[in-house]
């Protein structure tokens, strides 16, 4: 039945169902890459023998013919260099008999979840570096992305309720901020990362900045439509008659009646806001989580990459629900 509600127990039931079915595609892809990855290795090794072994009756044929020689000196020398040949190839085939039959080559691109656990996040875990520059990645670049989105968050979020509530409150501010406001809200952020890097230059000004002009155009036209959508007249008109200025009623009658929107739409705006940072970070940073993916993605290990993406995940869960925790205790006539 279309929108028939079910019990909690299967609504857990069904979501740890759809986080195992997960796990077991990412499991049988990890494993189908690693036997991919080791069956290459076995024909490379399986070539490389066979070119051993036609080097190795070519050396034999070399030996023989050193034996033969009349000169001693000759013989002595070819003797030696066919000899000297045939050890090196001995040893060569050897190292590649054990590497055809025992494999050993592993693909970092879909790490196995041991991978995952020994070279991505304890790696991440672990002081790395020379001498007194060791450094935990997962803590510095944590920390460092952190501080950069949540001031630019703040940021972010004050002006844009700030100039939203004006829009929606007073007409010649809509009138004036709305025609830049949609168009900036159409211009895809990261299209401007470059200019940004020219005009404020590389700093954690530059990220805030960012980040701010990549959410206020919207979440200020979003908190404007709320203001004015969502806050009747009538409401308006009662508080006039209370005797409340301007200031009042806009900070205790708009702004209680908008701030459930307010917070939605600033929960929706963290992953835009995450987005843009990694890419910036990816780009030009020295620190942060877009700065050691890139790293790693150079190198073609995607051990940590799967590590930090995976705790992302877990941050944004874990903030998505804390708003929602706190709509609902700041907002309880709100509802669900």
């Amino acid at each position: 039945m279309i929108r028939q509600p079910i019990s909690g127990s299967w609504r857990a039931g069904l979501g740890l169902a759809s986080i195992l079915l997960v796990m077991l595609l990412y499991t049988a892809l990890a494993s189908s890459r690693q036997r991919t990855a080791r069956r290459e290795q076995q024909e490379v090794a399986q070539t490389r023998l066979s070119e051993l072994e036609e080097q190795r009756v070519d050396l034999q044929r070399d030996l023989e013919t050193a034996r033969a020689e009349t000169d001693q000196t000759s013989r002595e020398r070819g003797v030696e260099q066919a000899e000297s040949g045939l050890q090196r190839n001995a040893e060569e085939t050897e190292k590649f008999e054990a590497l055809r039959d025992q494999p050993t080559k592993v693909d970092r691109t879909v790490p196995s979840w041991s991978m995952l656990l020994q070279d991505g996040l304890i790696r991440a875990c672990t002081p790395q570096g020379a001498f007194e520059r060791k450094e935990i990645w997962l803590v510095e670049d944590f920390k460092a992305t952190g501080l950069r989105l949540l001031t630019s968050l703040l940021v972010g979020i004050l002006c844009s309720v700030v100039i939203g509530l004006l829009m929606g409150c007073l007409d010649p501010v809509d009138a004036f901020l709305m025609p830049p406001f949609t168009f900036f809200s159409k211009v895809p952020a990261t299209a401007v990362l470059p200019i940004f890097f020219v005009v404020i230059q590389i700093n954690f000004s530059m990220y805030v900045a960012i980040i701010v002009f990549g959410m206020l155009p919207s979440l200020a036209q979003a908190i404007s439509a709320s203001v004015r959508k969502d806050v009747p007249e009538e409401l308006i008109f009662k508080a006039y008659t209370l005797g409340a200025s301007q200031f009042e009623l806009i900070a205790d009658v708009i702004f209680k009646k908008v701030l459930p929107r307010i917070l939605d739409a600033a929960r929706l705006q963290i992953g835009p806001a995450l987005v843009l940072l990694v890419a910036a970070e990816w780009m030009v940073a020295g620190e942060g989580i877009g700065y050691r993916l890139r790293l790693f993605y150079q190198r073609t290990d995607m051990t940590v990459v799967f590590v930090y993406v995976f705790l992302l995940g877990v941050i944004g869960l874990v903030v998505d629900y804390a708003l929602i925790w706190a709509r609902r205790k700041l907002c309880p006539w709100f509802g669900e």
